[in-house]
């Protein structure tokens, strides 16, 4: 067995995508029977990482934001003295400000460096590189040595295990109920205009609308005037087994991120919108390839255009069929087993090709 560290944030600003996505992830190691624990800097995703029983080290640096040279060295010095003391065999990092320098003097200190993309910002010196998203096919990756290894593609998705092994959806003709989420965070606000705008529609009062309220969500006081206000609204906090939800509801209205993938794997038909630029390339290849139906921009979206097309939606059963089952394929719910397996064997193989003395 082998001790593993987790380098992420959650929070105000980069909401809580990073941590839920690492959870599921340290959930797996767990499992297999490592140690982990996780370093981070933010209050909300410190909070939601002891929730879920596990161990947090916090950084001395309190900037999170912080993308100058020399805050990402004094961070990798900490880091460093941190995996010293714990004898940290697996690092994992999943956050966007990181430098090609950062890596390398973390790298130099562990026996495997791994890191969780999205964006593809530069050639990375680790050992690792996990992007679950279908863009990530699009993506050049150019390695950094021979001996990089890429896990790439929605069978290396990690999203959680309660996604696993789910029955096939029964499509109703009719929509009755619709699911509707921004994930952690809000901070525009969109909920609230979203439900503005179904609200006013005459058409729709007997649609019952399951709004999902995130760990960083700021107005839920005006949520909850809402709900009072109107029968057909029903809010979720603090979900422990959001798949409940969406096995309830005939559609959902989502943002882009790891939520589109549990949409699918529950097989829920999805009009999704993008609410931040890392969003938007995986919003626009999922349209493309049938999973989802893009709204594009929210802030670009019109009321009646949205209307428009979310009444189609509603009415097309066909449509709504084929994509709850082309969704279904998409992803198993065991992307987070592939991986702890994969570096497994990899520690494995380096231990026998580089016995004791």
């Amino acid at each position: 067995m082998y001790n593993v560290a987790i380098r992420t944030d959650g929070g105000p600003g980069i909401g809580m995508g990073h941590i839920m996505r690492c959870l599921s992830l340290a959930r797996e190691f767990r499992r297999s029977g490592k140690r982990i624990f996780f370093i981070c800097k933010q209050a909300a995703g410190i909070v939601k990482i002891i929730e879920e029983g596990f161990e947090v080290v916090r950084l001395e640096n309190e900037s999170p934001y912080s993308h100058s040279g020399s805050d990402l060295e004094k961070e990798a010095d900490n880091i460093i003295k941190i995996v010293q003391a714990e004898d940290i065999k697996v690092f994992i990092i999943d956050k966007y400000d990181i430098s090609a320098d950062y890596l390398l003097k973390i790298k130099r200190h562990v026996k495997k460096l791994v890191y969780i993309d999205d964006l593809k910002k530069f050639i990375y010196p680790v050992d690792i590189i996990i992007n679950g998203n279908i863009t990530s096919t699009y993506i050049n990756y150019e390695k950094y040595s021979e001996d990089q290894h890429l896990l790439l593609g929605p069978m290396y998705n990690l999203i959680r295990e309660e996604f696993r092994d789910l029955p096939k959806k029964k499509i109703n003709e009719n929509v009755r109920s619709v699911m509707l989420t921004t994930g952690g965070s809000d901070p525009d606000q969109i909920v609230l205009k979203f439900l503005d705008i179904i609200l006013s529609d005459t058409e729709l009062t007997s649609l019952k609308i399951h709004v999902i309220i995130g760990n960083l969500f700021t107005h839920v006081t005006d949520l909850k005037k809402i709900e009072l206000q109107n029968e057909c609204v029903i809010l979720h906090e603090n979900i422990s087994r959001i798949s409940e939800i969406m096995d309830q509801v005939d559609v959902a209205i989502s943002a882009g991120g790891t939520t589109l993938y549990e949409l699918n794997a529950c097989g829920v038909p999805t009009l999704a919108f993008v609410m931040a630029d890392n969003q938007e390339f995986l919003v626009e290849k999922m349209h493309e390839k049938g999973y989802v139906i893009s709204l594009g921009w929210f802030h670009q979206l019109e009321a009646t255009m949205f209307l428009d097309q979310f009444k189609v939606f509603m009415k097309d059963h066909k449509l709504r069929e084929n994509m709850s089952e082309r969704g279904k394929k998409l992803v198993d719910g065991r992307g987070v087993e592939r991986i702890v397996r994969y570096i497994d064997n990899i520690i494995e193989s380096d231990e026998i090709s580089s016995p004791m003395v």
